[in-house]
């Protein structure tokens, strides 16, 4: 059952966000050239831990690797072009455990080392860290599975170039602002539409008969992916949309229309696994999965949510368990969704060809019914409830009657 939130407890000085960023700097300054970070304001108490136990010896497991050829490249039957890391959770949580073999298949028991990025919310500001290096051998990676950072929603990318050269510019998330808020986007596959021109504009949302305006150029792609230009035409077509904030099972309609735009361009071609967060509350996770031309790798996501009563977790990349039994409480929920499993011992579900899943609070949410209740939580864009005459509006639209949800009216 959907709850609000309660303000999280402060905690000690070693757990400061503010002191671990800090420690970030100085690496991305003396450690990393070539990579960069964003820190804009926000800030946020944090309560809940991913790992709860101080790092052990690992022992990666090994994995023959194919020669790195550079941008450009075809997959053959190698591995997956790039993957995706998400995670979305009821209380502040911190994704070391998750990082730590995530990160591993940057390079060493995978071949995704053409940089790597994550980004996560502190209130609703996002701060994001990018490396043109790979993931296995990146201070800031190793930095970041040392000292947690908490947070309700987050997401990483590694990356394997098949379009675009090997620069920071070209590594995942990619965010923006809309609406005052920040939007972070990663994704894995292959889309022909943005391949033949970037430039693309969608027409899903428009009426019949309208022409793209100069409005659907408001964002524009900084690097050379096909991923960052999707991304930019997602944006612009809702921004041209929706004069105001629509609620979020109008939205994820209005996604599901622009996703199947994309699709029907090249349904066989195209590959298209994306994370979108719209905010610091709901991450967005959409598959089109697929193999290319001459591989049997399956290009897909998955996801595994923890709850009480909580269980022990073995990484499949490195040699190294928890029992978050240990460390979680009964309030607790994370969702983390995946491109491969990264676990043993857990129940992963595979999303499903077409499927755009809304997760908040750590759980998994499809209906419209309950999007409103995530809508009434104030967990909407913007983090605050519409107001109810819209809301009762859009009820209507998706023949709910606004009566049955009299109760959670403020």
């Amino acid at each position: 059952m959907l709850r609000p939130r309660q303000p999280p407890p402060g905690t000690d000085a070693s757990a400061s966000p503010t002191l671990v960023i800090f420690r970030l700097f100085v690496l991305a300054l003396f450690c990393t050239p070539g990579s960069g970070f964003v820190t804009p304001d926000g800030r946020e108490g944090f309560s809940n831990t991913e790992t709860g136990a101080s790092l052990q010896s690992q022992r990666v497991l090994p994995l023959s690797l194919p020669s790195h050829t550079g941008s450009g490249r075809t997959l053959g039957n190698t591995s997956l072009a790039c993957q995706l890391l998400g995670m979305n959770c009821a209380t502040p949580t911190d994704f070391t455990f998750s990082l730590k073999g995530f990160c591993k298949r940057g390079g060493e028991t995978d071949i995704h080392s053409d940089g790597w990025g994550v980004a996560f919310y502190e209130g609703k500001g996002i701060r994001q860290f990018h490396d043109s290096s790979p993931a296995c051998s990146s201070p800031m990676a190793n930095f970041l599975e040392s000292n947690p950072i908490r947070t309700y929603n987050m997401m990483s990318h590694l990356r394997y170039a098949t379009v675009g050269e090997v620069e920071l510019s070209n590594v995942h998330p990619f965010c923006r602002e809309m609406w005052g808020i920040n939007f972070a986007f990663a994704m894995n596959g292959d889309i022909p539409m943005f391949k033949k021109d970037p430039k693309s504009k969608l027409r899903a949302l428009m009426d019949p008969g309208d022409l793209p305006s100069e409005d659907q150029s408001y964002y524009n792609a900084v690097g050379n992916t096909d991923s960052e230009a999707a991304f930019c035409a997602i944006l612009n077509a809702l921004r041209v949309k929706f004069q105001q904030l629509p609620s979020l099972p109008v939205l994820k309609d209005a996604i599901n229309e622009l996703c199947e735009e994309i699709i029907t361009e090249d349904p066989k071609a195209t590959i298209m696994n994306f994370l979108l967060t719209c905010g610091p509350d709901t991450l967005w996770v959409y598959s089109w999965p697929g193999s290319r031309p001459g591989s049997k790798v399956w290009n897909g996501l998955h996801y595994t949510t923890r709850a009480h009563p909580f269980t022990t977790s073995r990484l499949r990349d490195v040699d190294y368990e928890i029992d978050f039994a240990s460390t979680n409480k009964a309030g607790d929920c994370v969702s983390v969704i995946a491109t491969k499993p990264l676990t043993h011992d857990e129940h992963w579900i595979e999303i499903g060809r077409g499927e755009l899943i809304v997760f908040d609070q750590g759980r998994p949410h499809v209906t419209p019914e309950s999007l409103f209740e995530i809508e009434l939580l104030g967990h909407g864009l913007k983090s605050s409830v519409i107001e109810r005459p819209v809301l009762e509006e859009d009820m209507r639209e998706f023949d709910l009657d606004p009566e049955s949800f009299q109760g959670s009216f403020i």
